[in-house]
C-alpha cells in the first residue's frame, strides 16, 4: 500500500493540540514571558510511546490504518509566548516511509494552552495543532493533537519531549501498539449520544459506537438524528491522559474537527468539543457527547434483576456498528434517550411473556383439576366402603388467580375456567376406579400495566384415579393425569410501537397419593386429617416469535416442576339426611425449590440471555368450604369454594358446581 508523493505533499505533517480558549473567538495572543525559556532555540521529539498514528482515507474512518509518525521540530526565539520554527514530519505506511516538511507559527499562553499553525513549505493548506504544555515527572512536554491530510487523512497525539541533536537520536518512525493511555480503554465497544445543532441542524441527539481502542485513538460509526441531512457519519478521534479530546468525523467526504474536553470515567463520561479556527479559538460548532451508561447498571439501580440479562446483551449490541445501521438502529436510538425509569420499563418489554414463569402459572392455574378428583374421592369414600355402583360426574368450574411481582419480574393476573368429567366404578367393596377429561381455558395478564403482557392458555387433560379403604376408617387414594396445552403469547413493546407474539405447546403431567383418616366425633360429624403428596411438571416448547423485528425473541424450551406435600384436615357436617356442610383448611410444602428462569435470544442478534422470574414461596396455604345434596337415589349436587395463598403474594380464588348420576 504505496501513497504517492503528490498526495502527501498536502498534508501538515507534525502533531498538534491545545485546550480550546474560553474567549469570543478572537485571535489568541501570547501575555507574558513564562514558556518563553521553555522553548526558545529548542528540538522537539516523539517518544516512542507515542509514535503511533492512524491514517484513513476521506471515504471514511471506520477502519484506520496504524502507522509511525515522528516528527521533529526546530524551534527559534520565543517571545511574549509566540515563537516560529520548522517541522519535519517522517510517516511509515508499510515499508514507505515518507517525509514533509513544514514552517511553524505558534503560540502559548500563561496557562499553557499551545497553538501551533503547520504550513508546507511545498505549498497547500495549514493545519492546526492545538495542546498544552505539561511538567511530567520534572520535565516540561508538550502534549499536543492534530488531524491533517487531504484525500488521505492522519491523526496523531504525542507528548513532545525536548531534546539535544547533538547527544540524543530521536526513535524512527513505526506504530508502536503502545498503552500509555490506559485509563480511557474502556472507551471501546460503548455507545454515546452526540448533541450539535451546528453539525446536525437540530436538538435532537444522534449517536455513536466506539468499536475500537489504541493508546489513546478511539474509532468507529455515527448516526446522526432523524430529519438531519447528515445521515451515517464515520469517527475517528484521539483522547490524551488528561481527557483533552479530538474529535473528527466523515460524513459524505466532508471533514469535521472539534476540540475539547473529556470528564468522567466508564460509569458515565460526558466530552464537550468545538470546531476551531486558525488561531485555535471555539469557532461555534459546538457539540455535546455523553456515554450512554450501561443498561444493566440503571436497571440495577431500578432494582429491576429479572432485565439485568437483557440489559447486558442489548447494551452490547447497542456498541455495535450493527447498532447504526441494522434493523435495530432506530431500538437504540429510542433506549439510550429514555430516563432510568422509562429504560427498566423499556428493557422489561423486551423479556419473555410473564419473564419467565409461563409454564409455573400454567401449572397452578391448573391445580383445580386435581382437586376436583380429590373431592371426588372423598366424595366417594367418607361413607366407609363403597357400594357397588357406576356413576359419572360433571364439575364446572371457573375462578380468578393473581401474583405479585418484585425485583422487576412480572407477577400475574389469571381467570378462566372449564369442566372437569368423569366415570367411576366400584371394583370391590374396598376399592374404586375411574377415570377423567378436562377441558380448561385461562386468560393470564401480566401485573404490571406499563409492561403489557398476555397469555392464552387452553388445557386438554385425561387421567385415572383410584381410592381404596386399607381399613374401615384409613383411606387411600391415587391419580395420574396429564395433558396437552395450546398457548397464545403476546408481548406489547409500547416504547417502539410494535408487538411480539408467538404460539407455542406445552405438556402437563401429574401423579397425586393421598392417605386420609376417617375420625367419627360425633354421629353429625367426622373429621378426616389428611396428607398428600403431589408431583407435576409442565414442559413449554421453544419457540419463536414475529411482530416485532429485531425485538422479535426465540425462547427456548422451558420445565416447571413441583413437589407438594401438603397436610390438611377436612371436616364433614350433616345437617340434614340430604344435605351436608364440608370444611377444609391445609398446609404444603413444594420440596422442590425451583428457579423460575427462562433463556432467549433477539432476533436481532447477540448472545442469549436468562431471565429470572419472581422467587415464588414454597409454601401453600389452603382453605375451602362446600356444599353437598343428596335429594335422590341417582344423582348428587355439590358446590364448592376454595382458596389457596402463598407468602409471596400468590391468591387463587375457584368456585365449582359438581353433578353426580348413578348409573
Amino acid at each position: 500500500m504505496l501513497v504517492m508523493s503528490a498526495m502527501l505533499r498536502p498534508w501538515i505533517l507534525s502533531l498538534a493540540g491545545c485546550v480550546l480558549m474560553s474567549g469570543s473567538g478572537s485571535p489568541a495572543v501570547a501575555q507574558s514571558t513564562i514558556w518563553d525559556s521553555t522553548l526558545t532555540n529548542t528540538h522537539w521529539y516523539v517518544p516512542v510511546p507515542q509514535l503511533l498514528a492512524y491514517a484513513a482515507p476521506k471515504t471514511g474512518f471506520s477502519n484506520p490504518i496504524p502507522i509511525g509518525d515522528q516528527t521533529l521540530w526546530t524551534l527559534g526565539v520565543a517571545s511574549n509566548g509566540a515563537f516560529t520554527g520548522t517541522s519535519t514530519a517522517k510517516l511509515a505506511i508499510g515499508p514507505a516511509v515518507v517525509t514533509d516538511n513544514s514552517t511553524i507559527q505558534g503560540f502559548v499562553t500563561p496557562a499553557g494552552q499551545i497553538t501551533m499553525i503547520f504550513t508546507p513549505t511545498s505549498g497547500g493548506t495549514a493545519t492546526v495543532g492545538l495542546g498544552q504544555m505539561r511538567i511530567i515527572n520534572g520535565v516540561t512536554e508538550m502534549e499536543m493533537q492534530m488531524i491533517t491530510g487531504g484525500s488521505l487523512l492522519v491523526t496523531h497525539w504525542a507528548y513532545m519531549l525536548p531534546y539535544d541533536p547533538a547527544s540524543f537520536t530521536p526513535p524512527p518512525p513505526q506504530p508502536v501498539p503502545a498503552n500509555s493511555v490506559p485509563q480511557w480503554a474502556w472507551m471501546s465497544g460503548t455507545p454515546w449520544r452526540i448533541v450539535s445543532p451546528a453539525m446536525f441542524g437540530t436538538t435532537s441527539p444522534g449517536r455513536f459506537v466506539v468499536t475500537n481502542y489504541q493508546n489513546g485513538y478511539f474509532w468507529g460509526t455515527g448516526l446522526a438524528p432523524n430529519g438531519s441531512s447528515t445521515g451515517t457519519f464515520t469517527l475517528l478521534g484521539s483522547v490524551t491522559p488528561e481527557g483533552k479530546v479530538l474529535f473528527n468525523t466523515l460524513s459524505r467526504g466532508n471533514l469535521t474537527s472539534l476540540y475539547g474536553t473529556a470528564t468522567g470515567d466508564a460509569s458515565g463520561t460526558l466530552m464537550a468539543v468545538s470546531t476551531y479556527d486558525l488561531s485555535g479559538n471555539p469557532s461555534g460548532g459546538v457539540a455535546y457527547l455523553s456515554l450512554v451508561q450501561p443498561y444493566a447498571a440503571v436497571l440495577a439501580a431500578a432494582h429491576n434483576r429479572a432485565g439485568l440479562g437483557a440489559a447486558d446483551v442489548l447494551y452490547r449490541l447497542a456498541a455495535t456498528p450493527a447498532s447504526v445501521t441494522g434493523e435495530m438502529a432506530s431500538t437504540f436510538a429510542a433506549l439510550d434517550n429514555l430516563g432510568a425509569s422509562g429504560l427498566s420499563t423499556a428493557i422489561s418489554q423486551t423479556l419473555p411473556v410473564l419473564t419467565g414463569a409461563a409454564s409455573q402459572a400454567t401449572y397452578v392455574t391448573q391445580r383445580d383439576i386435581q382437586r376436583a378428583v380429590v373431592d371426588r374421592l372423598d366424595n366417594v369414600m367418607t361413607s366407609g366402603a363403597p357400594a357397588a355402583e357406576r356413576h359419572v360426574w360433571l364439575k364446572p368450574l371457573g375462578g380468578f388467580a393473581q401474583q405479585g411481582g418484585s425485583d422487576g419480574a412480572l407477577g400475574y393476573r389469571a381467570s378462566g375456567g372449564g369442566v372437569v368429567a368423569g366415570i367411576d366404578q366400584t371394583v370391590s367393596p374396598r376399592a374404586t376406579l375411574g377415570g377423567m377429561l378436562a377441558y380448561t381455558h385461562q386468560s393470564i395478564t401480566g401485573s404490571d400495566d406499563s409492561v403489557p403482557n398476555r397469555l392464552g392458555l387452553d388445557s386438554y387433560r385425561l387421567g385415572l384415579y383410584g381410592a381404596y379403604a386399607l381399613s374401615p376408617d384409613t383411606i387411600a387414594d391415587v391419580q395420574f393425569d396429564g395433558g396437552i396445552n395450546v398457548s397464545g403469547e403476546t408481548r406489547s413493546i409500547s416504547f417502539m410501537g410494535s408487538t411480539a407474539s408467538a404460539s407455542y405447546r406445552s405438556t402437563t403431567g401429574h401423579a397425586g397419593l393421598g392417605i386420609k383418616q376417617l375420625i367419627p366425633l360425633q354421629p353429625r360429624l367426622t373429621l378426616a386429617p389428611t396428607l398428600r403428596l403431589d408431583y407435576g411438571e409442565v414442559r413449554a416448547d421453544a419457540y419463536r416469535e414475529t411482530g416485532a423485528g429485531g425485538l422479535n425473541l426465540n425462547v427456548d424450551s422451558q420445565t416447571y416442576r413441583e413437589l407438594l406435600v401438603q397436610a390438611g384436615v377436612k371436616s364433614f357436617y350433616r345437617i340434614s339426611k340430604d344435605v351436608s356442610l364440608i370444611a377444609e383448611a391445609g398446609l404444603g410444602y413444594n420440596t422442590i425449590r425451583q428457579g423460575l428462569q427462562i433463556t432467549a435470544a433477539f432476533a436481532g442478534g447477540g448472545d442469549s440471555f436468562v431471565t429470572r422470574g419472581i422467587d415464588v414461596s414454597p409454601w401453600l396455604y389452603s382453605g375451602g368450604l362446600g356444599l353437598t345434596a343428596n335429594p335422590g337415589d341417582k344423582f348428587d349436587l355439590s358446590l364448592r369454594y376454595g382458596v389457596q395463598a402463598t407468602t409471596s403474594g400468590y391468591l387463587q380464588q375457584s368456585g365449582s358446581f359438581l353433578l353426580k348420576l348413578k348409573i
